[in-house]
């Protein structure tokens, strides 16, 4: 080879190297650039999946019908996650295919976008419980709530009753004591619509164990019920207290009860006077027989069923023991008013007793 061919060979080769050595470096940004993307996804998948530190608790709400855009956008509003797309990366990801539910949720800050997801899929941890006891009035119901007037008001509200199929004027009678479980606070409307609804559920199951319930009045075992709750403490003698009163019924007799008159005066945890059983009311079954106009409290589910199931007995009197809890049950007056000689003389000895140890006590 000539000098001169020597000399012409040696750029190309210097090029070749160049251009190899280009190449090589593409290859490794490459490389590079993959890697840095597949690490960049390895921590984004951890980051929406993993297991995060639970911290200070957020209340949130999610509303009714929301979708996972919704559901992200309430998390990120929150400063729960950084951005709702990461909730969306998260549902997309999930296994469970379970949606998110509706209701108040106190969620820890630090989780991760799955975690935040599975605890709406559990739905709402957040709960609003109202617990009603048996026997109580709509007002006296009322005074449980933070606005005892707007209650009143929605038991009261002829629209709402007319739409829960009850023919009354008010809801007195027909609010199922119980326990109630709410996702998120309720309104009064609220309450009293899933107390209505509760108290047709056990109505209807009672009514289908009682023979010939279907063909009774509504209002009349409803309201016999509500005085069989407000005069009977055992369970046992509901049903003796129920026949009571239908065989008093039966007789045209009054059914002279201080529980109706003390619902006509709200006149409650006061002794009732002779004055009062003259009130002109028609609640006051001294001086009307017969049942009074409608309920005078909340039944619950053992006076009910003595309502639609009296016992079979002939009694039509019955007096309280000195117990203050159960009744000595007669068919006659004669043998009545020597339960209530009885019952008058085991209340002296007991005021007897506690005035003594009283005396005893101030003397100490």
């Amino acid at each position: 080879m000539t000098a001169a061919a020597a000399d012409s060979t040696q750029p190309r080769r210097s090029c070749a190297r160049i251009v190899f050595r280009l190449f090589l470096l593409c290859v490794a940004l490459f490389v590079l650039a993959a890697a840095g993307a597949g690490f960049g996804a390895y921590l984004l998948y951890e980051h929406i999946t993993g297991e995060g530190v639970a911290g200070a608790l957020v209340r949130i709400e999610i509303p009714a019908g929301a979708t996972a855009q919704n559901a992200g956008q309430v998390l990120a509003g929150a400063g729960l996650i950084e951005h709702e797309i990461m909730f969306r990366v998260a549902v997309r990801l999930d296994t469970v295919r379970k949606p998110v539910q509706q209701g108040i949720y106190d969620l820890p800050q630090g989780l991760s976008p799955t975690e935040l997801l599975r605890m709406l899929q559990e739905g709402p941890n957040v709960r609003f419980p109202i617990m009603i006891p048996e026997g109580l009035t709509i007002k006296q119901a009322s005074k449980l709530f933070d606005g005892p007037d707007a209650f009143i008001a929605a038991a009261s509200d002829p629209e709402l009753i007319r739409s829960l199929g009850i023919d009354a004027e008010t809801l007195e009678g027909f609010l199922m004591p119980d326990t109630y479980v709410f996702d998120k606070e309720p309104s009064p409307a609220d309450v009293v619509r899933r107390m209505v609804e509760q108290f047709k559920k056990r109505y209807d199951a009672l009514a289908a164990e009682a023979p010939g319930a279907p063909a009774r009045d509504l209002i009349e075992v409803v309201t016999v019920a509500s005085l069989v709750e407000e005069e009977s403490r055992v369970k046992e003698e509901r049903p003796l207290v129920a026949a009571v009163i239908y065989n008093r019924i039966k007789g045209k007799m009054t059914l002279d009860f201080d529980s109706t008159l003390q619902f006509a005066l709200d006149k409650y945890g006061q002794p009732l006077l002779n004055i009062d059983k003259q009130t002109d009311s028609p609640y006051n079954t001294y001086r009307n027989a017969g049942l009074p106009p409608g309920p005078i409290s909340s039944p619950g589910v053992d006076s009910l069923r003595a309502a639609l199931e009296p016992a079979d007995v002939d009694y039509l009197f019955f007096v309280s023991n000195a117990d203050g809890k159960t009744h000595t049950f007669s068919a006659t007056l004669e043998e009545h008013n020597k339960a209530v000689a009885k019952y008058r003389r085991e209340i002296a000895v007991q005021r007897e007793e506690q005035e003594t140890h009283a005396a005893q006590t101030r003397e100490q």
